[in-house]
């Protein structure tokens, strides 16, 4: 496998590997003669010895060779040879004739691969005799004994027919041909032991041991090889070859595209073609995967063909890796419009990956995308296109490097651009002032910089990323002096407190981002003067104010800020006596369509100002997503007297209610991300009794985080009409819920809860039970996903009423609840019965 293109993170451990198996083998294949000689008693003794060598090499993991090439292969081919049965099957039309020619196609495509395999091992020490078997094996000896490479390799090439031959027959011979029929035994060894020399043996039968061919022959400083084919092709000579090469094994890249692309390869108008691709892709695993999934199901044969064609594209100066990048161009070109979430990645992803989450956060923030659904749909379809991997059970996302690098450089030569690319190399330095000079874009996120330049002289540079530069901590002084052109600046996750001046000739910027800079904490008034600004986004920062020059950013379409409170003793800091937002600033910026604030909610500053904020909020007639936190719940009606419907705003998150103090969250992570991915979200806090207010909001909620309500006995007492579209809850330290769902409370026509997806339950101690009466059918029908923490006095989780309901449950989690006796209640069935209840009703469930 490694002698085809392929880039994998060990490969070096692997060839060491194998290198360790070859002497191995060697060692072992000595002490097998010597044993021979000796007692039969020793064979234990010896054998003990080897054992724990054996089990070492036996331990060798291919996790990522196994990226490219199932598993199943992998197995297929350490236990026998990949077979040609796909092949031999036709939809459509096809000739006799035809199918020979496409069979014949494929094998030839073996056959270099062979070839290139020898070449490749060919000055390798540890491999002395290489042994070939399969179809067309002879095909690959005869091939090999005219190639240039071997020609100028080796001083003595011979090739004989040793069908009918002993050792010494072959010796013999190998001394006619040596040039010097007249040498003797001793004189033919030492001219055989001082020179490079191939000998090539065709169709070697059974009996003879090659290792004792030429015994006095072999001399480590030299190039010296046996390659030669079996008599019989099942004979058993695996002992005497160092390296084995079968020819049906490197029909590896046809069964690897057959795998991926699909029953359409063998239409009888695609399959000439589909050969063509794989040729063409000349060995290179991960193009041949990305090919095949790019083809599935096409059936028109013009897009093959344009396939075939682009992949013979001539190499650019912008390319190291011509064959993938000709692929992933095609791709793209396949893609649309949907290359531009591909293009995100390349941009914003750094060679760790990103958690899933986070991605589709940041789509939907960069306008790509509106709601979360969409973008599990397009993650989904990018790891099906292996544009994207996924791990930790589908928690994080990540681009294999060569993809990354090629993609980079396809739009680069796409957008006509000059594009320094240097994200993600580990810099601790900045690139030299020249670099500089040329760049229309500058990639420098995700290193460990130090340090920038002082002046860099750039006056054509648009687009400038810092971003995740943990060691950045100044900006010098007239950085910016020279980057007139500038329209997009990202110094996100940097350690930053204070913006040069410089920054504020930027006239042409459109877009700023200081996103978890947490060290930031003033917000400087010149950046009223960047007035063609788009997006400012300071969220994660502790900035104490917003400057009132804020206000002549009429341009503003998206405005994200986070706000310093008092210190972690409670204190008021020197801040406490300024204006967080002064009157009439968010007002003014009548485009923005965004605006989200967070604020720590014991900043009295806020509670303030928020009343007169919401009236200007009211007053954005364009706004189209919001985050506040209102700290008493009454202000959810000044949203109502103002004018404003929910129904209006495609994304909220609201956080309603006074918050208590917690020096550490009980709260899992998990919980909270599922909740913030939600495009409607309520967190209600501290609450009593059950307000219309928030009834008003639920009806639009798609996410709901109840945090220690204090009366509430059960969630249906917020009316089910009211929930109709909520798809997560979150549920935290609500001490008299004790039960989920109260049939008592419900019309037996309303479906309860039947769009929720997500329910997770933490730290509830009076809760009794998921559902109390009778369930009705529909009832937490999309539920995919519950869990159980703390919850002393629960004792069961299902009745087999709502066990019938469940059938899209894919995750049940339960912890420290320990009065839990069986998972099902049932009077009437035993315990066994309820299991195979339990099995049936969860076709889904994956994860326990």
């Amino acid at each position: 496998m490694l002698s085809y293109p392929m880039r994998t993170i060990d490969k070096e451990r692997h060839e060491g590997w194998i290198q360790d198996v070859l002497r191995f083998n060697r060692k072992a294949s000595k002490k097998e003669k010597m044993l021979l000689k000796e007692e039969r008693k020793m064979i234990p003794f010896y054998t003990s010895k080897l054992h724990s060598k054996i089990i070492m090499l036996l331990g060798h993991s291919m996790d990522d060779v196994e990226a490219y090439i199932p598993r199943e292969v992998i197995k297929k081919m350490s236990e026998t040879s990949l077979d040609f049965h796909t092949t031999h099957t036709f939809y459509g039309s096809a000739e006799h004739g035809e199918k020979i020619l496409a069979q014949q196609k494929i094998y030839n495509l073996a056959v270099d691969f062979a070839i290139n395999q020898i070449l490749k091992e060919i000055e390798n020490p540890e491999i002395q005799r290489i042994g070939i078997s399969g179809t067309h094996a002879t095909k690959v000896t005869s091939l090999l004994k005219n190639l240039p490479q071997i020609r100028e390799t080796f001083n003595i090439v011979v090739q004989l027919l040793a069908s009918d031959s002993t050792i010494e027959d072959i010796e013999n011979h190998m001394a006619a041909q040596s040039g010097d029929s007249r040498l003797s035994r001793h004189e033919l060894d030492k001219l055989l032991k001082g020179t490079n020399f191939l000998i090539i043996l065709d169709y070697v039968p059974e009996s003879i041991d090659l290792s004792e061919v030429g015994t006095n022959w072999w001399n480590s400083k030299n190039i010296q090889k046996i390659v030669y084919t079996p008599r019989l092709q099942n004979a058993n000579v695996r002992m005497a070859a160092d390296l084995e090469i079968r020819i049906e094994d490197h029909l590896l890249s046809w069964q690897l595209f057959y795998m991926n692309a699909g029953i359409v390869v063998h239409f009888s108008h695609i399959q000439g073609v589909a050969i063509d691709v794989v040729e063409r892709c000349c060995g290179h695993l991960l193009a041949i995967v990305l090919m095949g999934r790019a083809l599935k199901r096409i059936t028109n044969v013009s897009v093959w063909k344009q396939a075939s064609r682009a992949l013979c594209l001539s190499l650019t100066s912008q390319t190291k890796d011509n064959v993938l990048f000709n692929a992933l161009a095609f791709i793209c070109e396949k893609l649309g419009s949907r290359t531009k979430y591909v293009k995100h990645c390349v941009q914003n992803m750094d060679k760790k990956g990103m958690e899933k989450v986070h991605l589709i956060q940041r789509w939907i923030e960069d306008g790509l995308i509106g709601t979360v659904d969409e973008g599990e749909v397009i993650v989904e379809y990018l790891l099906k296109a292996f544009l994207l991997e996924s791990s930790h059970d589908g928690v994080s996302l990540r681009m294999r490097d060569e993809i990354y690098e090629e993609l980079g450089n396809l739009f680069r030569l796409k957008s006509n651009l000059s594009v320094l690319n240097l994200g993600g190399k580990g810099l601790t330095m900045p690139p030299d002032d020249e670099a500089w000079e040329e760049a229309d874009e500058i990639h420098l996120m995700n290193n460990e910089l130090f340090e920038l330049p002082d002046i860099p002289n750039c006056p054509q540079l648009r687009v400038l990323l810092l971003q995740a530069n943990p060691f950045l901590t100044v900006i010098p002084p007239l950085f910016f002096e020279h980057m007139t052109s500038l329209q997009t600046l990202d110094l996100s996750y940097t350690r930053i407190r204070s913006l040069p001046k410089s920054l504020f000739k930027l006239f042409k910027l459109r877009n700023f981002l200081l996103r978890g800079c947490e060290l930031f904490m003033e917000m400087p008034p010149k950046v009223g003067e960047l007035s063609n600004l788009e997006v400012l986004d300071f969220k994660g920062t502790e900035i104490v104010s917003l400057p009132l020059e804020v206000g002549k950013l009429y341009k503003l379409k998206c405005l994200r800020l986070s706000f310093y409170g008092e210190d972690e003793d409670g204190r008021k800091n020197s801040w406490s006596s300024t204006t967080i937002i002064p009157d009439n600033v968010i007002g003014k910026l009548f485009q923005l369509q965004e605006l989200s604030i967070d604020v720590n909610p014991e900043n009295e500053r806020w509670n303030v100002i928020v009343k007169n904020l919401i009236k200007e909020v009211c007053s954005l007639n364009r706004l189209k997503a919001l985050k506040l936190y209102l700290p008493k719940f009454v202000l959810l009606t000044d949203f109502m007297l103002n004018g404003v419907s929910f129904l209006t705003l495609p994304r909220f998150n609201f956080r309603v209610g006074g918050h208590l103090r917690r020096i550490i969250s009980r709260l899992p992570l998990e919980p909270m991300l599922k909740f913030q991915q939600q495009q409607r979200c309520l967190k209600y806090v501290n609450g009593e009794d059950v307000l219309v207010e928030i009834k008003e909001v639920l009806q639009h909620a798609t996410a709901l985080f109840l945090d220690r309500h204090l009366t509430l006995t059960s969630l249906s007492e917020f009316g089910v009409e009211n929930m109709k579209k909520l798809r997560v809850c979150v549920m935290m330290e609500c001490k008299e819920i004790q039960t989920i769902v109260d049939e008592a409370e419900i019309n037996e026509q309303e479906i309860v809860l039947g769009s929720l997806e997500y329910l997770s339950i933490h730290y509830t101690k009076n809760l009794k039970s998921i559902c109390k009466g009778p369930v009705q059918k529909g009832c937490l029908s999309r539920l995919k996903s519950l869990a159980l923490h703390a919850c002393p006095e629960l004792t069961t989780i299902f009745t087999l009423d709502l066990l019938e309901n469940l059938y899209n449950l894919e995750e049940l989690v339960i912890e420290n609840c320990p009065k839990i006796d069986t998972v099902v209640a049932h009077e009437l069935l035993p315990s066994e019965e309820i299991q195979l209840c339990s099995l049936k009703h969860l076709p889904k469930l994956r994860k326990i």
